[in-house]
């Protein structure tokens, strides 16, 4: 009755992980089809397992023998969902179906009595559990290669190192109870062997459900496995507290921001003080992001709203942010972005290929005059003597 029950109950905590997980699938590339399809599967399988079991409903019975081994699927998809972790694609190829020939083959032996009677089955009912136990070994050796090549020793990161570093730590606990679950699946599929009991994988139930349940809170509960880039960006301002090491690294980095700013009169400010407070060198760090690595100034109507919709904060944090913590206005502050990506796309040869009011318009400005006296202004020198001068 506690099994049924801890069926029952894992199953439903499933299709509330689902559900949560489809409202933000498009920006999120923690998960793919692939972990959407192993949850859904197993959610659906322990729904039946258990509401059967107590009386809830009989029109669906836990299914036994050869058709349990169509849930031998979930490991190519394990394998499939890390490979397009690993390449943040999602696209996908119709070579992926070459992963379930095995179980097709597997499951036709099983269903066929020549087959079954054939050498294939020398050693008898034994002979299922090898030639599953090689399955599952194999995928998580392929598993293994993948994520240390690609995530767990790879030193050349090609992200940001806070997203690589989630995936790193995700990937981390998501094997290791693959492994721990595939130990369990293996010694119920030896038991049911050596019993003469119809194969169905849950001679360890309890134990597979209590690390498909660790998956189900671990997703729940952490909202970057939740949600994702771009939400991602938002959900870490408010569940990653700044260090205070921060304060030293970003007046290092850009001495435009003020950290303690004076006092305030308006009484709205002070209450948003309150509120944003501990948020503050966070948004700070976000913001020279999103100015020297996302470009976000390219955008000619670039404005505090979307700097705000980026982080997922409300617009007045953006504008009280620059009111007290900022020595220059916004506009003097995208000026001065959009004039050092600029400088940038200069030292990187964009001139080689391009003219100066193709400059001026990649980097954000109307046209070539308002470009040309910024660029004098923050540099002191226009854009052609800047020119001479670095060839001299």
């Amino acid at each position: 009755m506690i099994e049924s029950f801890l069926f029952l109950f894992t199953g439903i905590v499933g299709i509330v992980t689902i559900a949560l997980m489809i409202t933000s699938y498009k920006s999120n590339p923690f998960y793919n089809a692939f972990l959407l399809f192993i949850i859904l599967i197993v959610s659906i399988r322990f729904l039946i397992h258990g509401s059967y079991e107590l009386g809830i409903q009989t029109l669906l019975a836990p299914k036994q023998g050869p058709s349990s081994l169509v849930y031998l699927s979930l490991i190519p998809c394990f394998y499939l969902y890390y490979k397009y972790l690993v390449h943040q694609k999602k696209t996908y190829s119709l070579k992926d179906f070459k992963h379930f020939i095995f179980i097709v083959c597997l499951y036709a032996i099983n269903t066929n009595s020549i087959l079954k009677d054939s050498f294939i089955f020398h050693f008898g009912r034994i002979t299922n559990f090898i030639l599953i136990a090689g399955f599952i070994l194999f995928y998580l050796i392929l598993i293994f290669k993948l994520l240390s090549k690609n995530i767990w020793f790879k030193k050349d990161i090609p992200i940001s190192n806070i997203h690589f570093n989630l995936i790193k730590k995700w990937s981390i606990y998501l094997f290791t109870l693959n492994v721990l679950g595939s130990i369990a699946l293996m010694a119920s599929i030896y038991k049911e062997v050596n019993s003469e009991s119809l194969i169905s994988g849950k001679t360890m139930a309890p134990l597979i459900l209590i690390f498909w349940l660790f998956i189900y809170f671990k997703i729940l509960i952490s909202p970057e496995i939740l949600y994702g880039l771009p939400i991602l960006n938002k959900k870490l301002l408010k569940f990653t507290p700044p260090q205070l090491s921060d304060e030293q690294t970003l007046a290092s980095a850009n001495k435009n921001w003020i950290f303690e700013p004076g006092s305030q009169k308006n009484h709205q400010d002070l209450k948003l003080q309150e509120k944003i407070r501990s948020n503050i060198f966070g948004y700070i760090d976000e913001i020279e992001k999103l100015s020297h690595e996302e470009f976000i100034f390219r955008n000619p109507k670039a404005s505090f709203t979307d700097i705000a919709n980026k982080l997922g904060v409300p617009t007045s944090h953006i504008v009280y942010l620059f009111k007290y913590h900022s020595s220059i206005s916004f506009s003097e502050f995208r000026t001065h972005s959009r004039i050092k990506d600029s400088i940038n796309l200069i030292e990187q040869g964009y001139l080689k290929t391009n003219t100066l009011e193709s400059l001026a318009y990649k980097t954000g400005f109307a046209s070539y005059n308002p470009f040309f006296s910024a660029f004098k202004k923050v540099t002191t020198y226009s854009p052609q003597d800047y020119l001479k001068f670095k060839k001299q």
